[in-house]
């Protein structure tokens, strides 16, 4: 790779992060319409939704684990980000197969909207400390 090529990339996790994070928000939502506007067209929607943030979430996280080693940074701010995001990230891994016997299953929409809501509630603090680690403490930021 030339370095034209790395100074387009780099940072490449700030340049990421956002599809796992709206991808996963959106599907929360389209579920929610889906179950109590009863459109299966709309839960079917979440449903691939989701299966694009999972698919994305281990190269957001790795891309950041990646930046965090060059950078050398350690920080309380950092490992609870990190812990947010890994807990996301497999929690998503996990439940992709299992949900995905199960939605045909009378309980499937309830509870994988639930899903969504724990999935959702859990990037949205790994949003927020990485938030705080640019805004409170300028990680990444040119001088």
């Amino acid at each position: 790779m030339d370095n034209s090529l790395i100074a387009i990339l780099y940072p490449l996790h700030p340049k990421l992060v956002h599809f796992p994070i709206a991808l996963t928000i959106s599907a929360m939502g389209m579920q929610a319409l889906g179950v109590f506007l009863n459109k299966d067209s709309w839960r079917k929607g979440a449903w691939l939704m989701f299966i694009l943030a999972v698919l994305s979430m281990p190269v957001v996280v790795l891309s950041g684990l990646w930046e965090a080693d060059r950078l050398h940074l350690h920080h309380p701010v950092l490992d609870m980000h990190k812990r947010f995001a890994l807990t996301a990230m497999w929690l998503s891994i996990a439940a992709l197969p299992v949900l995905w016997f199960i939605r045909d299953k009378r309980v499937f929409p309830i509870l994988f909207l639930i899903f969504l809501m724990i999935v959702s509630g859990l990037l949205g603090l790994a949003a927020y400390q990485g938030g705080r680690m640019v805004y409170e403490y300028s990680v990444g930021v040119s001088q």
